[in-house]
C-alpha cells in the first residue's frame, strides 16, 4: 500500500531548508557551555524586558511564561545537537555574541510556528498551500476554530493555580531586596534557609494548585511528593533570583541589566547540598530527581526545557533558568518525562485509571448536594460506563466518557491527544445507540426506561481535541466546565441542551477574534493564525 504525503513535494522542500536555516547562526560555533549561558542569559533579558513593558496580569503571565518555554525548546536543543559540549562560561558581556543569542532565541519563536504548521499537515488536519513565497494554512480547520479557541482561552491550568496572585504583599521581597549587593555589571545576594522557607510559604497556594495527583504515588527512585520537596526548592530559588535580578536592574542600576547574572550558575556539589537542605530529602531521592530533570540525561531522544528543566552547561557548572522553574507546570512536564523513561512509564501507566477515579470523585463530591444519582460500572457485552448522571424526577441520564491524559502541548501531543477524544466519541455513540435498540442490561444498570432524555458527553480534564475529530451528537468539554455548570442548575435536562447546543464554546467576535500574522524565516513567509481573547471569564456560557 502506497502512504500519500498529504504535503506536496515543494513544501517538503521549503521545509529542508527551513529546518537547516539555524545552521549559520554563531553560537553554533561556540562550545556548548558557552553558547548555552548566552542564549539563556538573553532569555532571561527578554522575559524581564517582556514584563516591565507591559502590564502582565495572571493569565497574561501564565501564556507569556508557557510561551517562552516553548520558544526555548528549539535554540537549545540545536545548541546541544550541533556545538562542541563543555567548554567554559565567559561570564561576560560580547554585543556580538549576545545578538547572536537574540536571533536564535527570535527564530525559535518563528520556528515552533513552522513545526506546528508542518505538523498539522502532516497528518491532515489542516492543509497547507504555497503562494509564491508564503506557505499559507487552509482547509476545514478555520471552519471550526472555535474548539480551537477553547483549548487556548480556557486556561489549561486548575483554577488554583490560574489564580494564584505573584503581587500578593506578603512575598518577603524586603529581605531579598536588603541582601542584594551590585558591583558594576554584577549583582550577588545572600541566599539562606529562612528566604527560602518564607518564599515557599508564599508560594504554597500555587504549588497546591499545581500538584494534583495522590503525592504518595511511587515511581522507580522516589514519591510524586519527593519531587514535589524538591521542586519547591529550586522553583523558591528561582523565584529569589528573579526577584534580586529585577530589584538590581530597576532600583540599583546594574550595568547591562545584569545580564551576567542573568541565570543562576552553581556546581553540582552545591546544588545537591541547596535542594538537600531546602527540600529535607535525602541525598539520594535528590541524587536520583536531579538526574531525571537534567537536560538530555536518562536517554530522552528529542529533550526540552519544559521536561527536563535543569541545564548541565559542563562537567562542573548546573544552570537555573529562573523562568522556566518559575513559569513551568510541573505536575504536567513531569508525567510527560515519565512516560519517556522506561523504567517509569509502565508504572505511570498502571496509574493512569486512577487518575480517571479522581475526576469521577470530583463530580460526586462537588454535585452531592444534587438530586443527581451517580453510576460507574461494565455493561455486558458493551463498553464499560465511566460515570452517569441520572435524574429520576426529570427522567434524565447524561453519559460521561471520561479522560485525563497528560496535557498536550506540541502538534505531536495535540494530534494523538485528539485521536484519543474521537475514540472517547465513539464510545458514546456506541452506548447512545445500544439505548435507541432498547438493550436490556444497559437500561437495567442505570434503572431507566426508553422514556429519559439519554445524551453522553466526551469529559476531558484538560483538552478537547481539534474540530476535525468532533461529532455533532456526542459534545466534549473539560471537567472543570461541566462541574461548574452543573452546579448552578438543578436542571440535569437544561445542562444536556446546553451541550447539545455548543453553549460552552466561546463565539468568534463575541469571545475571541482571528488573527493572521506573518512570520518569516530566510526566503520564506508563512500565514500562520493567533487568537486573541475579548472575554476575562474563565469559562463561557455557565
Amino acid at each position: 500500500m502506497t502512504n500519500t504525503d498529504n504535503v506536496s513535494p515543494e513544501l517538503r522542500k521549503i521545509e529542508k531548508e527551513i529546518d537547516d536555516y539555524y545552521k549559520s547562526n554563531p553560537l553554533l560555533k561556540l562550545p556548548f557551555a558557552t553558547a548555552a549561558w548566552s542564549l539563556l542569559a538573553y532569555g532571561e533579558d527578554y522575559m524581564l524586558k517582556e514584563q516591565l513593558n507591559r502590564v502582565v496580569g495572571t493569565q497574561d503571565r501564565h501564556a507569556l511564561g508557557s510561551d517562552f518555554i516553548t520558544e526555548l525548546e528549539h535554540p537549545v536543543s540545536w545548541l546541544h545537537r550541533d556545538c562542541e559540549q563543555g567548554g567554559e562560561i565567559s561570564f561576560a558581556y560580547d554585543s556580538d555574541v549576545y545578538k547572536a543569542s537574540k536571533d536564535l532565541f527570535e527564530l525559535g519563536q518563528k520556528y515552533d510556528l513552522i513545526v506546528f504548521a508542518y505538523t498539522c499537515a502532516t497528518d491532515g488536519v489542516l492543509e497547507l498551500e504555497l503562494q509564491g513565497s508564503t506557505i499559507q494554512p487552509t482547509g476545514d480547520f478555520f471552519a471550526s476554530i472555535e474548539y480551537e479557541a477553547y483549548n487556548i482561552l480556557v486556561d489549561a491550568h486548575e483554577p488554583e493555580e490560574a489564580q494564584f496572585d505573584l503581587n500578593r504583599d506578603d512575598f518577603p521581597e524586603t529581605a531579598i531586596r536588603n541582601s542584594i549587593k551590585v558591583q558594576g555589571d554584577k549583582f550577588r545576594y545572600k541566599l539562606n534557609p529562612r528566604m527560602v522557607a518564607d518564599v515557599k510559604k508564599y508560594l504554597q497556594p500555587l504549588f497546591d494548585g499545581m500538584f494534583l495527583l495522590p503525592s504518595e504515588w511511587k515511581f522507580s527512585c522516589y514519591t510524586l511528593g519527593d519531587f514535589r520537596k524538591a521542586f519547591e526548592a529550586i522553583c523558591a530559588i528561582a523565584h529569589i533570583h528573579w526577584t534580586a535580578h529585577g530589584s538590581a536592574v530597576i532600583e540599583q542600576g546594574v550595568t547591562h541589566k545584569g545580564y551576567l547574572d542573568n541565570i543562576y550558575v552553581l556546581t553540582y556539589g552545591e546544588l545537591l547540598r541547596r535542594v538537600v537542605r531546602y527540600s529535607g530529602l535525602s541525598d539520594a531521592k535528590v541524587k536520583s530527581i536531579l538526574d531525571d530533570l537534567t537536560y538530555g540525561n536518562r536517554g530522552i531522544r528529542n529533550p526540552s526545557p519544559a521536561l527536563q528543566p535543569m541545564i548541565k552547561l559542563n562537567s562542573k557548572h548546573y544552570a537555573i533558568v529562573p523562568n522556566i522553574w518559575i513559569c513551568t507546570s510541573a505536575e504536567r512536564n513531569f508525567t510527560a518525562l515519565l512516560n519517556r523513561m522506561p523504567d517509569n512509564e509502565k508504572i505511570y501507566a498502571k496509574l493512569v485509571g486512577k487518575k480517571e477515579n479522581l475526576m469521577k470523585e470530583r463530580f460526586t463530591t462537588g454535585l452531592c448536594d444534587k438530586d443527581f444519582k451517580f453510576i460507574s460500572d461494565n455493561i455486558t457485552n458493551l463498553t464499560d460506563i465511566d460515570l452517569a448522571i441520572v435524574n429520576h424526577s426529570e427522567k434524565a441520564c447524561l453519559l460521561l466518557e471520561l479522560k485525563w491524559f497528560i496535557a498536550p502541548t506540541t502538534a505531536h501531543e495535540r494530534i494523538n491527544k485528539s485521536k484519543e477524544i474521537k475514540k472517547g466519541i465513539c464510545q458514546i455513540l456506541k452506548l447512545k445507540q445500544a439505548f435507541m435498540e432498547n438493550y436490556g442490561p444497559l437500561l437495567e444498570k442505570l434503572s431507566i426506561d426508553s422514556n429519559y432524555r439519554f445524551e453522553g458527553a466526551v469529559v476531558s480534564e484538560n483538552w478537547i481535541g481539534y474540530g476535525n475529530v468532533q461529532n455533532p451528537e456526542v459534545p466534549v468539554i473539560r471537567a472543570n466546565h461541566l462541574i461548574e455548570k452543573l452546579k448552578t442548575t438543578d436542571s440535569l435536562r437544561a445542562t444536556m441542551e446546553w451541550l447539545k447546543d455548543r453553549e460552552y464554546l466561546p463565539k468568534e467576535g463575541e469571545h475571541f477574534t482571528v488573527h493572521r500574522p506573518t512570520t518569516t524565516i530566510g526566503n520564506w513567509t508563512i500565514k500562520w493564525y493567533e487568537i486573541k481573547s475579548l472575554t476575562e471569564n474563565a469559562f463561557f456560557h455557565l
